[in-house]
């Protein structure tokens, strides 16, 4: 597939631009179909075009309501003492969402999900990872590793992380018909929301991942 690369001056210009682009997709796309799936990232960088993007919503350019998103990713193991409240941890990705785009919009979306990573309880995964290494493989040539639960692990804990955690996100999408478009950053080194380098693409849909250090120091640079 070819890309076009667009050059420009600054943050703000790339904002517009990437804004007017992924305007003029979701209203083609709603002239073809019932609804639109939008696939979202965090970080700094996407955030002037979802400003630009919650501003076109609010102005009538198109309609929120027939719009569904799945974001890239989120973490394990932030503070709380229950799913809620580590959903809506002030680093959480859900609550970037609802600062940096959700929370601009007069009319809301569809629906919007984020990756369910504050359901685990990262003591226990980290504890039944011990108790149970036959159960998993770390994959991937650099620093930041894919967790690979086997379908057939042992520990019901970690089953269940993979099969209604991992798979049943990317199932999800499926049933949304997949992403119609995708907005994401390149990390430092070259990683993809937390899809780290050297993790292998094949057969990972949804992945729990041990960040590399630098995915950690770019994501406490952005502030999350």
């Amino acid at each position: 597939m070819a890309f076009t690369v667009i050059v420009t001056r600054d943050f703000e210009q790339m904002s517009e631009v990437a804004a007017e682009i992924v305007t003029e997709s979701i209203t083609a796309g709603l002239k073809q179909k019932e609804g639109f799936t939008l696939g979202l990232a965090t970080g700094s960088s996407p955030t002037g075009l979802y400003k630009h993007l919650a501003s076109a919503a609010n102005a009538g350019v198109f309609d929120p309501s027939r719009i569904r998103s799945f974001n890239l990713d989120e973490y394990v193991g932030l503070p709380g003492e229950n799913a809620q409240q580590r959903a809506l941890h002030p680093e959480s990705y859900c609550f970037f969402m609802i600062q940096e785009f959700f929370g601009l919009l007069k009319k809301k979306f569809q629906e919007v999900n984020v990756p369910w990573g504050t359901l685990i309880d990262q003591d226990r995964l980290i504890a039944e990872m011990e108790d149970h290494p036959e159960d998993w493989q770390a994959e991937g040539t650099d620093k930041g590793k894919s967790i690979v639960i086997r379908p057939d692990a042992r520990s019901e804990y970690l089953r269940w992380i993979r099969r209604e955690i991992l798979d049943a996100y990317g199932d999800k999408i499926e049933r949304a018909g997949g992403i119609d478009l995708q907005v994401i950053g390149v990390g430092g080194r070259g990683h993809v929301a937390f899809h780290e380098s050297g993790i292998p693409f094949a057969d990972s849909r949804v992945l729990l991942v041990r960040l590399d250090d630098n995915t950690v120091a770019n994501a406490v640079t952005d502030g999350h």
